[in-house]
């Protein structure tokens, strides 16, 4: 009986091995995947933290609106308050500055207005030292005598944010699976994790198969197309984290796919074929595969496009024959092997990301298959969207160049009238539909 996608994805997850974890730089691990758990090494933020250009000062001192408080001096990004903030003054402060001892509030630049006039002296300035013992020393403040008017009510508290109010010491901050983004490399760099651990990339052998293939440069004649497959496959395959190995092209003969795919077999953890895995009379990649020792797990799958989809392993390594049809290999790729790399490398999320939208015209699917229909999602004011394009079928790779979702009909849902909500899942590069023609 032939496998569902949801029976296919288990069992072609069920052969995937992990593959041993490789510390990084930090300049290499974007796109990775994390293999370790990193903790806080010490709160965040470490000091009470001034989260405005202003003037930090104690709230009791400004009871009244307006109110006029002598500078005492000023804090920078960087340095470490030497003084203790004197009763009834304040102190100019940047974003990002340690809030001196004796203040618990900033007042914004914006809500002040400064005055020349007279404010405390240096001597009596120097004798209030911090608790917190020596620093770097204090510049004096703006003008050395300034007055300083608030013009706003000021709260305990407010604009300061709280030694340790986002992180404390020991608290998990990534978890093992995660896929190194900015922001996840951004943590990394914060805790001085300079070189993360991380799940080795997996090395895929890519071949296209096919009489039809010609190179990307080369004219291709009355029968023949480009080799389109080729380029598609290996971005799919890096954007999954993978290093790809180009096999190149071979034709629709027994020994030139047994030389090519026995080199994949040989140098890599994922051997991708693209073509050749029909019922055609020159469909030889499966014979070849079984002279080479490989199982056959999945030689069919009830999904369109793309239902002769080979999965197999010899040994640890991984095989899968795509469709040679370019949208079939593309919605192939992404449902199986995608998943396949990326559990490969520890990851916790295999999916692309999937939303809920309205359909804005009606689908249609009498296949009695999944059917992953390309289509375009827009956002607006109402909601979500999602209207389906115009398509020749799997050949089609225009279309599915200008679809930025695909729509999943449910075997036994065949049909979907305007108005009625279906799932999506996003496409690499998603772009909301502007309202225009792709």
């Amino acid at each position: 009986m032939t496998p569902s996608v949801a029976e296919a994805l288990a069992r072609t997850l069920a052969l995937v091995p992990e593959l041993p974890a490789e510390p990084v730089a930090l300049a290499q691990a974007r796109g990775r995947v994390l293999r370790q758990e990193v903790c806080a090494d010490r709160p965040q933020p470490a000091f009470d933290r001034a989260a405005m250009d202003g003037f930090a000062l104690r709230a009791a001192d400004a009871t009244t609106v307006p109110c006029t408080l002598p500078v005492a001096f000023e804090v920078r990004a960087g340095q470490w308050p030497e003084l203790a903030l004197p009763v009834g003054a304040l102190a100019r402060i940047m974003t990002g500055a340690p809030v001196p001892s004796g203040a618990d509030a900033v007042v914004p630049v914006e809500r002040t207005r400064v005055l020349p006039a007279g404010g405390l002296g240096a001597e009596e300035l120097r004798s209030r030292r911090s608790p917190h013992g020596t620093g770097a020393g204090l510049r004096p403040a703006l003008e050395p005598d300034g007055l300083v008017v608030i013009e706003a009510r000021v709260e305990p508290g407010q604009h300061v944010a709280p030694r340790g109010s986002e992180v404390v010491a020991g608290d998990r901050l990534l978890s093992p699976g995660r896929r190194l983004d900015a922001a996840a490399l951004a943590v990394l760099a914060s805790v001085g994790v300079s070189r993360p651990l991380v799940g080795r990339r997996p090395r895929v052998a890519l071949l296209v198969t096919g009489d039809e293939i010609v190179a990307i440069d080369a004219m291709p004649g009355p029968a023949q197309i480009r080799n389109s497959n080729g380029p598609a496959v290996a971005a799919l395959a890096e954007e999954a984290g993978a290093e790809v190995i180009d096999l190149g092209t071979a034709p629709d003969d027994a020994a030139a796919l047994e030389r090519a795919i026995a080199r994949g077999l040989a140098e890599a953890d994922v051997v991708i074929t693209s073509g050749g895995v029909s019922a055609g009379d020159y469909d030889l990649v499966e014979p070849v595969l079984l002279r080479l020792g490989v199982a056959l797990d999945i030689t069919r799958v009830a999904v369109k496009p793309g239902a002769p989809l080979v999965v197999g392993h010899r040994g640890a390594c991984l095989v899968f024959g795509l469709p040679g049809n370019p949208v079939s290999a593309q919605v192939t790729f992404d449902l199986f092997v995608r998943p396949a790399l990326l559990r490969m490398q520890g990851a916790r999320e295999l999916a692309r990301p999937r939303l809920f939208a309205r359909a804005s015209a009606a689908f249609t699917n009498r296949s009695g298959r999944e059917n992953h229909v390309p289509a375009r999602v827009r956002f607006d004011a109402a909601g979500v969207h999602v209207r389906p394009l115009r398509s020749q079928g799997s050949g089609d790779l225009c279309a599915h160049a200008r679809a930025n979702a695909v729509v999943v009909l449910d075997p036994a849902r065949t049909a979907v009238a305007a108005g009625e909500t279906v799932p999506c899942w996003l496409l690499p590069e998603f772009e909301a539909d502007d309202g225009e023609e792709a």
